[in-house]
């Protein structure tokens, strides 16, 4: 009998080897299959995460805009007691204000905030109004801010920009009946 012969007794090593050597394939074919699916579900499991947190956050879409208009109001309220001087009642409103904060920081909003002086950046900032300033260096910043803007922490969204005014330069006004440089003869 030789090596290659097929019909080798089923107690002969050659036998024995091929059948070992069959089995080392197909377990190496199922551990393959059995990483590969393994693969595909880890892959599924995180897409239906993102899904249900999109989801939810879709769901939470208008508690958070309800949220962040009562932030606003009551934010506003404890400035306008405040400057009344009716301390206690404004500290109370500003803490109701904080609570909202922490509510919306819960469902994954953050509140952005601006400087005075910061430039312009129009997927930032919502401008309210103009004012005049006579230095150049100062034209299309900051001026103050009204209320802060609300990012998504998740996707890093702009929920809400930032409300300010901002500068804008104003240079000397010419003198009644003199021309404008550069113009005309």
């Amino acid at each position: 009998m030789t090596a290659s012969d097929d019909t080798a007794p089923p107690d002969s090593p050659l036998s024995l080897e091929r059948v070992l050597a069959s089995l080392d394939d197909r377990l190496a074919a199922l551990d393959e299959r059995a990483r590969h699916r393994e693969a595909v579900i880890d892959r599924l499991h995180a897409e239906n995460r993102e899904l249900r947190a999109d989801r939810d956050r879709t769901l939470f879409d208008p508690v958070v805009t309800d949220l962040i208009h009562l932030y606003d109001q009551l934010a506003r309220e404890a400035r306008g007691l405040r400057e009344r001087g009716e301390g206690r009642l404004a500290d109370l409103l500003a803490g109701f204000a904080d609570d909202a904060l922490l509510a919306l920081e819960r469902l994954g909003v953050e509140p952005v905030e601006a400087g005075v002086g910061d430039p312009f950046r129009a997927d930032l900032h919502r401008p309210l109004a103009a004012v005049a300033d006579p230095d150049p260096a100062l034209d299309g910043t900051v001026a103050e801010v009204t209320a802060p803007g609300f990012r998504d922490t998740v996707t890093g969204r702009i929920r809400r920009r930032v409300h300010a005014r901002f500068f804008r330069h104003v240079g000397p006004v010419p003198p009644a009946g003199a021309r404008a440089p550069g113009k005309g003869t």
